[in-house]
């Protein structure tokens, strides 16, 4: 065996580099590298002299949960649909909580001690929420999320644990480097009122559809979250929530809605996310229903019993490209960081507009790219199904005090097929 070995000698980059020009004939070979939308020069091979130190893993476990959305409109309705989901392959429930509710009806024969939980709540039903919740066993993986930065407004209710959202960054067309800084800067403003009690940092993300990228994405938010808590002496868990975006997702050929979302669910899982919700494929034009429901649950649990994704602890440590991607992206969006810190924090940016004026040009630019057919949505911008009857909804577009806007790239495309 260690005969063998010693019959292959390494190669340096610069001699694969200098194999591809002959094997280019004469085509240049700077074509070959691409610019990303955050300014990355994507290069056509990597190897480990792009590392600069030894990789380690970044997280230590794999696995996840299962999570579906429970819109409660009404309580006993909401629980059966909890129940239902729970039943049929679920692990984890999120639970939007927009008016008042009763929340021993809601949890009826759910142990919320025994699952992951969220609850995503409006400001008027916290408290409520927080003194059944302290009523009842919960265990460590059930959160209560009411954040009110991008209002213009942080408030810490509960001192063991920092629940923020910040997944309308992406879905609002943010560039990767600017979406991670911001998120970055949104947890610094809940830690400068935090005290070093804080035992969990609870994140929660839209992962987009660049496969690569958003596994380096959710690394990097991973590692500057730590390094972050370390500046502060915070020791603390950090869970990371994903949620497959709606910014590529279209009522045109929608089908495919359930392909962009797995690969979604992909890179979440691949990029250490601790609950992942995937949405369903119709979930932009149809209400709530038990077949899409039932799919959205399935491609997770495909990616589990049988791609085994949660069987390996960070599986892309130690793949040149993306642990490449992940120290850039850590390193960039930690520059604009200091950027946003420098002119006050998060809270002054946003007044300012300096967030928005920045997400404004990133969501323009990845317009362009798919009006000119750089950036192809299948069945929707390119190989569309001309004999398909499509009807126009009405997107529910988040939309904050702030002018930060979720914006959808297939919108115009599906009014003039619609017309």
């Amino acid at each position: 065996m260690q005969k063998l070995f010693t019959e292959f000698t390494s190669t340096t980059a610069a001699q694969w580099k200098e194999q591809l020009v002959k094997d280019l004939k004469g085509i240049d070979y700077n074509t070959l590298v691409w610019k990303t939308n955050s300014g990355i020069d994507v290069q056509p091979f990597y190897t480990k002299e792009n590392l600069n130190t030894n990789p380690v893993p970044v997280f230590v476990k794999n696995d996840w949960a299962i999570c579906e959305n429970v819109f409660v409109s009404d309580s006993q309705i909401a629980n059966t649909q909890a129940l239902n989901a729970l039943q049929n392959g679920a692990s984890g429930l999120v639970f939007y909580i927009t008016q008042k509710t009763d929340f021993g009806v809601l949890l009826k024969d759910i142990s919320v001690q025994h699952i992951y939980s969220l609850f995503i709540v409006k400001p008027e039903f916290e408290k409520e929420l927080f003194t059944f919740l302290s009523s009842i066993s919960t265990g460590d993986t059930c959160f209560v999320e009411c954040d009110k930065t991008l209002e213009g407004k942080v408030e810490l209710q509960n001192t063991s644990s920092i629940c923020i959202n910040t997944n309308l960054y992406q879905e609002a067309g943010s560039n990767t480097i600017n979406e991670l800084a911001f998120s970055i800067a949104h947890l610094n403003e809940y830690l400068n009122i935090a005290s070093s009690s804080v035992k969990t940092i609870h994140l929660n993300v839209s992962v987009g559809g660049d496969f690569f990228m958003e596994i380096a994405k959710l690394r990097a938010l991973r590692k500057l979250t730590n390094f972050l808590l370390s500046q502060y002496n915070i020791k603390a868990t950090v869970h990371i929530h994903a949620q497959t975006t709606l910014i590529n997702k279209s009522v045109v050929d929608s089908y495919n809605n359930m392909l962009r979302s797995t690969t979604e669910a992909m890179s979440a899982s691949i990029g250490g996310a601790n609950s992942i919700v995937v949405l369903p494929f119709d979930v932009e034009f149809n209400t709530q229903n038990d077949f899409s429901s039932r799919m959205a649950r399935n491609q997770q649990l495909i990616l589990k019993d049988e791609s085994y994704l949660n069987v390996v602890a960070d599986m892309a440590a130690g793949s040149y490209y993306i642990e490449t991607l992940t120290e850039t992206l850590c390193e960039k969006a930690w520059e604009q960081f200091k950027v946003i810190e420098s002119k006050g924090g998060l809270l002054a940016c946003l007044k300012s507009n300096y967030i928005q004026d920045i997400i404004s040009k990133d969501a323009h630019t990845l317009i362009q790219q798919f009006k000119e057919g750089k950036l192809v949505l299948v069945g929707v911008n390119k190989f569309q199904n001309k004999n398909e009857e499509v009807k126009m909804v009405k997107r529910k577009n988040t939309i904050h005090s702030s002018g930060i806007k979720a914006i959808n790239l297939s919108e115009s495309i599906e009014q003039q097929l619609a017309n």
